[in-house]
């Protein structure tokens, strides 16, 4: 007696091949898109967030760089209000501050490599 089997080699084989063609249309969908939103990118003006300020539990203070422009958005959980505009020599610059010798970054620094004295 032979036994039929419910699904037969065949079958797997076709689903098999099934999957493969849609995960390949999938990734050259994903493909396209990042090629895509690297177009606009490289096309547009470039938002990016310069800082920050927190002014409670869920207010803040956010520094924008569009373009040649800087936003100063205050920034609530129901809405989000431009305060100012800076142009030109108005605009602030990232400012790099170093940690003193004493700081708590500092030392935290240094036990992040190794090197606390005790």
């Amino acid at each position: 007696m032979r036994q039929n089997s419910i699904i037969s080699s065949a079958d797997l084989l076709g689903w098999g091949v099934g999957l493969l063609v849609v995960l390949a249309i999938f990734g050259v969908c994903v493909w396209a898109i990042k090629q895509l939103q690297r177009q606009q990118l490289s096309q547009g003006e470039r938002l990016q967030i310069v800082g920050g300020l927190s002014l409670g539990m869920r207010e803040r203070i956010v520094l924008v760089q569009a373009g040649k422009k800087q936003l100063i958005l205050g920034v609530t959980p129901s809405r989000i209000d431009m305060l100012h505009v800076l142009e030109g020599d108005d605009c602030l610059n990232k400012l790099t501050i170093e940690p003193t010798e004493n700081s708590f970054a500092h030392k935290l620094k240094q036990v992040m490599k190794g090197k606390m004295d005790a």
